[in-house]
């Protein structure tokens, strides 16, 4: 009876475990930089660019997470149709792989800073791949305090080195996330993208009822 009784109890765990597992990588997921898609020349997938994901130009404007941004012309962006439209994404090139994200999403791992976002990004990568140059700087967004990261990485079974400039500003327990990956030969132009979303960046005010 005992041995049964424990084997309940252990079963139990074992789902609520599961659960607990399911709600924070899949909300948190968003937060931090995946080390094998995020940084090693892998996104986006196939298909990013077509329905049915939404097309976005132009102003830009996410009332659920209260920013907006200027999408530089020509270029078009694409937002995920499933779930809550946090952001969106920007392919500058396929072929070598240079693409631009803006993301927001709950902190559920209590980073509470963009410095503590930005090592967990680290800590990710190095499972797999190797960091091989990573300058840190303080960054604020329309005024709002954060950081600015350029992480050069070397991923394991690819030629290319990827450089990620990540700017992260972590206000209200959302994590505001706009990151460029690029290649050596290409950074100097696509930087120049970045930096135009960033002088563009206004924060707004959320839209009513406020629910994710």
């Amino acid at each position: 009876m005992l041995e049964n009784k424990n084997q309940v109890i252990q079963m139990s765990m074992s789902k609520t475990a599961a659960w607990l597992c399911i709600v924070a990588c899949n909300i948190g997921a968003s937060g931090t930089a995946n080390a094998r898609g995020e940084f090693c020349g892998t996104q986006p997938p196939a298909g990013f660019d077509q329905p049915p994901n939404q097309v976005r130009t132009g102003r830009y404007l996410n009332q659920l997470y209260g920013y907006s941004v200027n999408i530089p012309a020509p270029l078009i962006a694409y937002a995920k149709s499933e779930g809550p439209e946090r952001g969106f994404g920007i392919v500058l090139s396929w072929l070598p792989r240079a693409y631009l994200g803006v993301d927001a999403a709950y902190d559920v791992f209590y980073d509470i800073t963009a410095d503590g976002v930005h090592r967990r990004d680290l800590n990710a990568i190095r499972l797999h791949d190797a960091v091989l140059e990573d300058q840190a700087a303080n960054y604020s967004v329309a005024h709002a305090a954060g950081g600015r990261y350029v992480t050069r990485v070397q991923c394991a079974g690819d030629a290319h080195v990827y450089i990620h400039d990540d700017v992260i500003v972590v206000r209200n327990r959302e994590i505001y996330r706009l990151n460029l990956q690029s290649v050596p030969e290409r950074y100097a132009g696509d930087v120049k993208v970045l930096d135009a979303m960033l002088r563009s960046w206004r924060w707004q005010g959320l839209q009513a009822p406020y629910v994710k």
